[in-house]
């Protein structure tokens, strides 16, 4: 009887290793901040299935970051994309959910994977500005003293993400310098893409974002550029403010007018801020230390920017005031974190009063006895 239960066992045991499914991740060991990242992977579980994956950075702070999820095709392959340019340099991890009553995963899944996010945007220095008076002209001159004469590679997209100008090589100098002359179809939002080639393949840089006016667009009086610059003194200005630490950042929601829109933060800390218009990637704006604000303008055609603030260094907290010109509204707005592949911050849960309700009642209590006696 017991070898026949023992039998029974192996069997039941072999049938459940047979159900596990396997999933596969062909993830970098290394990806560089600002660039969109392709992960993707195999996996044995039935076309169609979905789960989620969890992104985490582990350091220089552990903290949950997004979730996204997968979907398995046809063919037995998923893929998902990672905008990293919210990502600061640090360790990663994805972690792939698991449903282990229905769907349970075998040992050889790949079901958490450790990246680094290299930055490497301080290697380049544009001399340029980032708004040009132009019409079909995109002006790209600066520095790259790391990579010398070796060239870099150049890829021009538009607001829509369709390629303007390469990929393609352009010449440095000794020194690092380049300057390029680039055609493109008219006004409007570019994003140039730097990479330069090591260990025989393209590695990415940067990305930066330029906007090019007609030529003929008044500029800014010198009382108006006091306001914010570039921004119109009579436009309205709207200021707002929230709590802000490195594992909850603020977010904020802006209802922006057609033109020029000003964003300063207050001082005391020093603050890096990232905006969207929820199309373009997020761009990180972080030049100015704790006793200066960080100021910037962006060019809209109205409808809602987001933005983000956190302190740059980890350990610090505060509350942070965003005051944004040329604007309808601004909002504290959680939600607004989605925009930037970051999870929704729970709010606090607000203490009950009851208990202490029932303390007041009971000395309440206790009073009148004593009164009595």
């Amino acid at each position: 009887m017991k070898k026949v239960a023992c039998l029974l066992g192996v069997i039941l045991l072999c049938s459940g290793m047979a159900s596990a499914y396997e999933i596969k991740c062909a993830c970098p060991k290394e990806v560089y901040r600002g660039d969109i990242v392709t992960i993707e992977g195999t996996s044995t579980l039935p076309p169609g299935y979905s789960t989620w994956i969890q992104l985490y950075e582990v350091q220089p702070v552990a903290r949950e970051l997004t979730s996204q999820s997968l979907v398995i095709q046809q063919d037995g392959t998923w893929s998902i994309q990672l905008q990293t340019a919210g990502l600061e340099e640090g360790t990663y991890k994805f972690e792939i959910e698991e449903d282990i009553m229905d769907y349970p995963l075998s040992s050889g899944s790949d079901r958490t994977s450790i990246f680094k996010v290299i930055d490497r945007s301080d290697e380049i220095t544009l001399i340029s500005p980032s708004t040009q008076k132009s019409g079909d002209t995109l002006e790209l001159k600066g520095r790259a003293p790391e990579i010398g004469s070796a060239g870099l590679q150049i890829e021009v997209t538009d607001s829509g993400g369709k390629t303007v100008y390469g990929p393609i090589y352009i010449r440095t100098d000794t020194d690092g310098y380049f300057s390029e002359e680039i055609s493109v179809p008219g006004p409007g939002r570019y994003y140039a893409e730097f990479s330069d080639f090591r260990n025989n393949e393209a590695r990415f840089i940067t990305r930066m974002n330029f906007i090019l006016e007609e030529p003929g667009t008044s500029e800014p009086t010198v009382a108006e550029a006091t306001v914010s610059p570039g921004v119109s003194a009579t436009a309205p200005t709207v200021s707002a403010s929230a709590a802000a630490s490195r594992n909850i950042p603020a977010y904020f929601t802006a209802d922006t007018l057609p033109d020029m829109v000003g964003v300063s933060t207050s001082t005391g800390m020093d603050w890096r801020v990232y905006y969207t218009d929820g199309a373009m990637s997020p761009v990180r704006v972080d030049d100015a230390g704790s006793t200066a604000p960080e100021e910037f303008t962006v060019t809209t055609s109205g409808g809602p920017l987001y933005l983000k603030v956190e302190p740059v260094r980890a350990g610090d907290a505060g509350t942070v005031t965003l005051t944004v010109n040329n604007v309808e509204s601004l909002t504290n707005d959680p939600s607004a974190a989605t925009h930037f592949g970051d999870a929704i911050p729970e709010s606090e849960p607000t203490e009950s009063p009851f208990p202490l309700l029932v303390l007041i009642f009971a000395l309440c209590g206790v009073g009148w006895a004593s009164i009595r006696k």
